[in-house]
């Protein structure tokens, strides 16, 4: 009853009501022998049932993510301080630790365990901004409150302040770097995003040893299906980090910063 529940489920979703809507389509133009009309409706629905109903899209980030993969690589060995790239969480009024994470909450969780175990004993925070009473505050400090208040190990802590990218964030953790003397980076983001922020990094004269906080690709490839009847959206969100990624190579090569 499980694989019937879950398809009933997926159809009251957007991309399963889309989905059904083009099957029926197709199907009505393909009984009336519209072959010519059929071809639009029946090309949307194999691009949803691909990317919505196959492994295809974890495939493309798990390549992304591969090089990084600790089960096959390990994990990286002691370095001056521990760099987490912004991204893992935003601000919420809603909640008493004043932020909240997404997917990429991972990272603060891997930051810490590499202060905990004594991996660094610095902390180097990265990320965007929030908006409180008209006035931007960085991110970052979102995180130093709950781990102060949690009574976490932060180390010899550093705001990157507010960063536009991770190109600001390598710019200025170079200059950090260049002052307290340090050599070696550990730097934590998400699996896919690590490529990218791994070549930033090291053009702004950094030696870094880049740390996976989450795969996303790599672990949706560990379940036990490869394929769904009805679509799921969950294909689409991975799809969309990949081309996040090759859109930001893209635009990083043609700004000279990778």
């Amino acid at each position: 009853m499980k694989p019937l529940y879950d398809s009933l489920a997926a159809l009251a979703q957007p991309i399963g009501v889309i989905w059904a809507a083009l099957l029926a389509a197709t199907l009505w133009h393909l009984l009336h022998r519209r072959w010519k009309a059929s071809v639009f409706p029946a090309t949307l629905l194999l691009f949803i049932q691909v990317v919505g109903g196959t492994q295809f899209p974890a495939r493309l980030l798990a390549r992304l993510e591969r090089p990084y993969d600790p089960l096959v690589h390990g994990w990286p060995e002691k370095a001056d301080a521990v760099v987490m790239l912004g991204g893992a969480h935003g601000f919420t009024a809603r909640s008493p630790l004043r932020f909240g994470v997404g997917e990429a909450g991972d990272r603060i969780l891997l930051a810490f365990e590499f202060l905990r175990t004594g991996r660094a004993k610095a902390l180097v925070l990265g990320g965007s901004f929030y908006e409180i009473d008209a006035q931007r505050r960085p991110d970052s400090e979102l995180v130093t409150a709950w781990a102060r208040s949690w009574h976490l190990p932060v180390g010899e802590l550093h705001l990157l302040g507010v960063c536009a990218n991770t190109r600001e964030e390598a710019e200025r953790t170079a200059r950090l770097a260049a002052a307290r003397g340090w050599r070696r980076i550990l730097l934590v983001s998400s699996g896919y995003h690590l490529a990218r922020a791994e070549a930033v990094f090291r053009k702004a004269g950094l030696d870094v040893m880049p740390a996976g906080a989450e795969f996303l690709g790599l672990d949706s490839l560990g379940g036990k299906s490869s394929w769904t009847v009805v679509p799921r959206g969950r294909g689409f969100e991975l799809l969309g980090y990949w081309a996040h990624e090759q859109v930001g190579w893209l635009y990083y090569r043609w700004k000279g910063w990778v």
